[in-house]
């Protein structure tokens, strides 16, 4: 580890500087080395690719996420690093947790397995094993709105974690099994989803991997696509037209088993019932213009909330994206980046969809608040995939 580490308390993340604008990330600069004594935890739906194909492609990416609501009610915040990758996440905390956290990851992958009949992976790799195998792990922070602060990642440190989560090398990971004892409870509240997919405004929405050997290649890649738009502008794929609430949709069920624990069952019914009932809410207040309040937000302003406070432009080692682009966009982005690729400059994977969707967490004690959104019918699982067999290829 380099001797630009910001401290190794739990303060070390909130003490960084914050950066305004997500082309600053880019910069080297912009990071400190994460501590050893901190731990990286992580989930993973095993064999997501079956599940998408089968058409459950907004249940595994809930259940890759749900982690994330759980360890923000333990904290008492979304203040954290933790980045989403479609069938999955990662977390980085200060060690002292690691107990508590393996608690946690251990009731959710129990929750999933109940609820949804999926099964995650979930484990927790200390930093210090990351450098001990020669890794790197940086991270800074993106003001994104006022109610969401975004980590960003440089070092391949991630990419380590992740094959050992996934069996590749298991040297140094605490597997979240079903021997932890359940000390703890994960607790989904703020946990949402209940949107109905959104149509591209643009035509398609794309789904966008891309890895290079740092982070001034990224930036330069990120050029490459603007390039590749009309207007970089108009890329953003939530527009406030194409969001429609669902009160009884797939969304809305999956929250309800989860916040229930249940499948089916008086308190599954009772979940649903005020589940629509909200809905119905947030309708009225955006049909009527009234400012009513709920959670430290106007409802008649939700669909502008999502917008700022989405996370659809990431840095965590890769550079990932979702953009909404026309089919000739679509078709240019492609061949920018495999001109690129042909050159031995950068590896990519991606994923078209006609559609997007979100699943949200609203932080019931907080004003943090983060929509993770992904092209529909496999988004980023299936950019992933992708990227993955074309680095076995070479």
């Amino acid at each position: 580890m380099s001797s630009n580490a910001a401290g190794s308390g739990d303060e070390f993340y909130r003490a960084l500087p914050e950066l305004e604008g997500f082309s600053a990330a880019f910069e080297h600069a912009a990071y400190r080395d994460v501590p050893a004594d901190w731990i990286v935890a992580a989930t993973d739906v095993i064999d997501s690719t079956r599940a998408i194909a089968e058409g459950r492609y907004k249940d595994v990416t809930i259940s890759g996420a749900v982690g994330t609501i759980a360890l923000g009610n333990y904290l008492s915040s979304l203040d954290f690093p933790f980045f989403f990758g479609g069938d999955g996440m990662f977390f980085l905390l200060p060690g002292r947790h690691l107990e508590d956290v393996l608690d946690l990851l251990a009731d959710t992958r129990r929750t999933v397995a109940d609820v949804s009949g999926l099964h995650l992976r979930a484990g927790v790799v200390p930093v210090a094993q990351v450098y001990r195998e020669g890794g790197t792990l940086a991270i800074g922070r993106v003001r994104v709105s006022p109610r969401y602060v975004q980590a960003v990642a440089r070092g391949d440190g991630l990419e380590i974690v992740d094959r050992k989560l996934k069996g590749i090398d298991t040297d140094g990971i605490i597997l979240a099994d079903g021997d932890n004892t359940a000390r703890l409870k994960a607790d989904f509240r703020g946990f949402s989803c209940r949107w109905q997919d959104i149509p591209s405004h643009r035509g398609e929405t794309l789904s966008l991997i891309v890895t290079c050997s740092d982070n001034t290649g990224l930036q330069q890649v990120q050029q490459v696509i603007d390039n590749s738009l009309d207007d970089p502008a108009t890329a953003h794929p939530l527009v406030p037209e194409t969001q429609t609430t669902s009160g009884s949709g797939l969304g809305p069920q999956a929250e309800a088993r989860f916040l229930s624990r249940r499948a089916r069952g008086m308190l599954y019914r009772l979940q649903r019932a005020r589940i629509a009932m909200e809905v119905m809410v947030v309708r009225f207040a955006s049909w009527s213009g009234l400012p009513i309040r709920a959670m430290g937000k106007r409802l008649n302003q939700v669909p502008e909330d999502n917008i700022r406070n989405s996370d659809v432009r990431k840095l965590d080692g890769t550079l990932k994206m979702v953009l909404a682009v026309s089919p000739e966009e679509r078709k240019q982005v492609v061949e920018n980046l495999d001109r690129l690729r042909r050159e031995g400059r950068v590896e990519f994977g991606y994923h078209v969809s006609n559609r997007a969707i979100m699943t949200c967490l609203i932080h019931t004690n907080h004003e943090d608040e983060v929509h993770f959104v992904d092209a529909a019918d496999g988004g980023y699982a299936v950019a992933a995939a992708m990227l993955k067999e074309r680095l076995a290829e070479r």
